[in-house]
């Protein structure tokens, strides 16, 4: 209802104001979802995403088709809370894994490259869902090699190197999630 009233209250504003419906529409998505950004800039890339999304969708390029479905999500798996161990081998045996972690600081935000090690990360104080991708060494350090949503613009072309074995650092392995698939037959 909250955002019913918001959206109506919105239009009236918008007719009186050169206010586009896709402004409106994306501040009510942003409401609904309870997104908030840190800059105007990260925000005007989020909206430009979404637009994209939204333009797909209504020029009807979604293009699925039941009768092409060849797998089907039949429940999930929780990798082991906070074991590092348990999810290399997840990454290693299934491929990637939803994480969440700590993404709440600057030099996060910020990342461009070399294996990203915060010690003001938190374990359990997480913000910001990614994906595990992979995992390796680079000059004797260990490092989590993951996927980030915020574009190619940001960190290693879109990816992160995140510190491995060292308790557990940013939470990585705190909330980790991985989907079981089921081949169907043709």
């Amino acid at each position: 209802m909250k955002l019913l009233i918001v959206v109506a209250a919105a239009l009236a504003v918008a007719s009186c104001a050169s206010i586009s419906l896709e402004d409106l529409e994306f501040h009510a998505w942003k409401l609904k979802f309870a997104r908030s950004y840190n800059s105007g800039a990260e925000e005007l890339q989020r909206k430009e995403i979404w637009l994209a999304n939204r333009r797909h969708v209504l020029d009807g390029q979604c293009r699925y088709n039941p009768a092409t479905v060849s797998a089907t999500c039949t429940g999930y798996v929780d990798v082991e809370q906070g074991d590092e161990d348990a999810l290399k081998e997840a990454v290693a045996t299934i491929g990637p894994v939803s994480v969440t972690i700590d993404a709440d600081h600057l030099s996060f935000q910020l990342y461009e490259s070399g294996v990203y090690d915060e010690p003001a990360c938190s374990s359990s104080q997480l913000d910001h869902g990614v994906l595990a991708v992979g995992y390796g060494t680079d000059n004797g350090q260990d490092y989590w090699l993951v996927k980030n949503s915020w574009g190619l613009e940001w960190g290693d072309t879109g990816y992160i190197m995140m510190t491995r074995n060292k308790h557990n650092q940013c939470g990585i392995a705190t909330f980790a999630i991985y989907p079981l698939v089921q081949d169907i037959p043709q």
